[in-house]
């Protein structure tokens, strides 16, 4: 599986690392760091372990981010890593150049395909010098428990996140329990560690309502410390919550 790393080059250490040189015009070998691919312009797979080209790999993703771009790996999570907006379109571009050596390389187009711009890109290095194949990592494990049959006959399905935003659309466990549970037409109820900006785009894919945790502000290490006492508290207003509508709906059939 790929996310959280603290990288923005591609894959371009992992390249790096199984044999694979990143030349520069003079035939010189890139030093490390997503910066330093604007300089790139040929791959040489010449000292690369034929285990590694015949493997078969599957990665576990939870975002469908491409490469490039608005939604890329540069743009979205190269700020969480501390890129300044002149650092991150630095980087946007060097990896734009990183895709069109590669991919010229490789006879295949690469950079678009979900997931790609995870872990600062490494989807995109794994598929371009792994031979890769990126699957959602919610979708794989709701697979690997048949998820479907555990949720047979149920009347709500509860799942949750450590914050949940605009990006949570983008494959996160949340959306793919509601995607699962949408065909049986059972509501679905997320419990967060935070609400973040543009959380209501998740209504739109099958989650129902929102609950967070954090009953009132408080510092993050706070959060933390107190969150099984916090998780029982949004539990319990979640179920609160619940009730009052059975007991609307009592009413309504009473009349």
């Amino acid at each position: 599986g790929i996310g959280g790393s603290a990288t923005n080059d591609g894959g371009a250490g992992l390249a790096q690392a199984l044999g694979y040189k990143l030349l520069n015009t003079e035939g010189k070998e890139l030093p490390r760091g997503g910066a330093a691919l604007a300089d790139i312009a040929s791959v040489d797979d010449s000292d690369v372990s034929p285990l590694i080209k015949d493997a078969k790999i599957h990665v576990a993703c939870d975002v469908d981010n491409p490469l490039l771009g608005e939604q890329g790996a540069s743009a979205v999570y190269g700020p969480q890593k501390g890129a300044d907006p002149k650092m991150v379109k630095e980087l946007d571009s060097a990896l734009s150049r990183f895709a069109d050596v590669v991919e010229q390389w490789k006879g295949t187009p690469i950079r678009d395909i979900p997931g790609t711009g995870a872990a600062g890109g490494l989807g995109f290095g794994l598929v371009a010098f792994c031979n890769a194949e990126i699957k959602s990592g919610i979708d794989t494990i709701l697979d690997l428990v048949d998820f479907e049959s555990k949720i047979s006959g149920a009347d709500l399905v509860i799942t949750g996140e450590g914050r949940i935003d605009g990006q949570s659309i983008r494959g996160k466990v949340p959306i793919g329990v509601a995607s699962r549970a949408q065909p049986a037409d059972i509501p679905v109820l997320a419990i967060v560690g935070s609400i973040g900006d543009g959380a209501q785009a998740v209504y739109n894919y099958g989650i129902g309502s929102i609950m967070s945790t954090v009953d009132k502000p408080m510092p993050l290490d706070e959060a933390i410390a107190r969150s099984a006492e916090t998780l029982v508290d949004a539990a319990e207003r979640a179920c609160r919550m619940i009730r009052i509508g059975m007991r609307m709906n009592a009413l309504r059939d009473s009349e």
